[in-house]
């Protein structure tokens, strides 16, 4: 029997979606992965994908969106295997990562949940890979609006091939945890409807004694990671919406509502005025076009 289960949660997938069953495939033949794929009632032919591997793999057709901590959880829910390795459905991960981080699990009883060196998009030219660091606070904030501020904790890449070191959360692109330290979690929290759910689960993880740690001798490719179409509204290739919507819901939860609202404002403060110095250099407001996505001090609805 594998020691992990990869629980993979589709929504209009079809386009990035083979090549992720591909490196499954692969994974599930050499006996290393079982796979639990939840689609969140997709219309573009990725539930007509996902019926073709039934014969390997279980899957689950929701028939709603019910958003990416959600959909984690029904997949969760089937996992019986001591692993649970949460795949984009625009991620490839191959035996070897699978191996390599179910080792250094084993190795390491007090680490919770890992996460492997991720190169984003499909661009084989251009290099871009995802970054990890101190998990983010009302004052980091600030800091993403004034980047010269002292005493910034600046975020560092996953180097393919570098030493596996302790961190404050990886990216949910790709994220292996125990089956058993979820569960008592009770898995991602269902209301980070997208964004910021792996932030708030390596938090909880940190909370009971489960440290976070990025092992970059473990490789995977986020093919749609960097590829997204920036139109000028979004976060890091975020929604904008989805993304302060969730951060703030974050930010409340572990750092209390005072802060967080503090913080929002003095963000919006300053923001608004690197705007304005934009608007008189003739550059626009462009700047602020993100952040008026989401209401201010607006949250995930309750699930």
């Amino acid at each position: 029997m594998p020691a992990a289960t990869a629980v993979v949660v589709t929504y209009q997938s079809a386009r990035t979606l083979p090549a992720m069953l591909d490196a499954a495939r692969r994974c599930h033949a050499e006996g290393v992965l079982e796979c639990v794929f939840v689609d969140n009632g997709s219309s573009d032919g990725t539930q007509a994908l996902l019926q073709r591997e039934a014969s390997w793999a279980r899957v689950r057709l929701t028939g709603t969106n019910n958003g990416f901590g959600r959909g984690c959880n029904i997949g969760l829910a089937e996992v019986q295997t001591p692993y649970a390795i949460f795949i984009n459905p625009d991620a490839i991960v191959e035996p070897d990562a699978i191996r390599t981080l179910i080792n250094f699990l084993e190795a390491h009883p007090t680490v919770g949940i890992v996460g492997p060196a991720i190169v984003e998009g499909a661009d084989e030219e251009r290099l871009v890979l995802q970054d990890t660091g101190e998990r983010p606070t009302p004052m980091s904030m600030l800091y993403g609006v004034l980047p010269w501020l002292p005493g910034r904790k600046s975020m560092r890449p996953i180097v393919p091939g570098s030493e596996p070191a302790r961190t404050g959360w990886v990216c949910g692109a790709v994220l292996m945890a125990r089956t058993a330290l979820m569960k008592q979690l009770d898995g991602f929290d269902p209301r980070f409807f997208l964004y910021w759910e792996e932030t708030d689960v390596c938090r909880r993880a940190d909370d009971i004694g489960f440290q976070t740690w990025a092992v970059g001798t473990a490789l995977s490719r986020h093919v749609g990671g960097a590829s997204s179409e920036d139109d000028g509204t979004r976060v890091g290739g975020c929604i904008a919406k989805h993304y302060f919507q969730s951060r703030r819901y974050y930010m409340i939860k572990h750092h209390g509502w005072l802060q967080a609202t503090v913080a929002e404002l003095a963000e919006l403060l300053l923001l608004t005025l690197r705007a304005a110095l934009d608007a008189l250099r003739g550059r626009g407001w462009s700047r602020l076009r993100p952040r008026l996505q989401a209401p201010l001090f607006s949250v995930p609805n309750e699930v």
